[in-house]
């Protein structure tokens, strides 16, 4: 019994203490977005980068790629996360390595993956692969506005790598660099 009770207030405060973090708002505020420095030339280059702030809450991103190669099924992809802390960026666990990325994106992050390849004129976002082709994305609006997340404040850096899955080849790479600020 004495074991019981005390594992019901660990799930408890357990319970709690995740509730009470999932509560927190946060503003999330993109600084700036770059193609990867350590792969220069990937498959699919990206070029023409504008990354433009029209005021303190709206930010707009543009820029051209060519997609020499589909996202198909051979191609995999890792979203990493690191947070800049004692002088240094941290890693921190995030999207490991998929397989098949248009796949996993669309079913598990389906409503930006569609809304970003529309905005990127590709006539079906919604089905894989992603066929080769000149996409340009204009005057993509990053919105810092209130959220809900269940994140912490910082400067967090998330660089998107796609590769083909067998010869580890760099099909695309960028990093975007995030500030996120808790208001409440």
């Amino acid at each position: 019994m004495k074991k019981l009770l005390t594992f019901l207030k660990l799930v408890i405060l357990v319970q709690q203490s995740f509730s009470a973090f999932m509560k927190n708002k946060y503003v999330a505020e993109v600084e700036a977005f770059q193609t990867c420095p350590d792969h220069p030339k990937p498959v699919n280059p990206i070029t023409n980068i504008k990354f433009v702030a029209h005021n303190r809450t709206h930010k707009t991103l543009g820029y051209d790629i060519t997609y020499n190669r589909a996202l198909d099924e051979k191609v995999g992809g890792a979203v990493t996360v690191e947070r800049w802390g004692d002088g240094g960026w941290i890693s921190i666990p995030f999207i490991g390595f998929q397989k098949n990325i248009c796949k996993y994106m669309s079913r598990h992050l389906k409503s930006f993956w569609v809304e970003y390849y529309e905005h990127m004129g590709v006539e079906h976002p919604e089905r894989c692969p992603i066929p080769k082709g000149n996409y340009s994305l204009r005057n993509y609006i990053f919105s810092a506005t209130e959220m809900n997340l269940p994140f912490w404040s910082g400067r967090f850096k998330f660089t998107t790598k796609y590769e083909d899955v067998d010869t580890k080849e760099v099909i695309f790479c960028c990093v975007q660099t995030v500030k996120v600020t808790e208001i409440y």
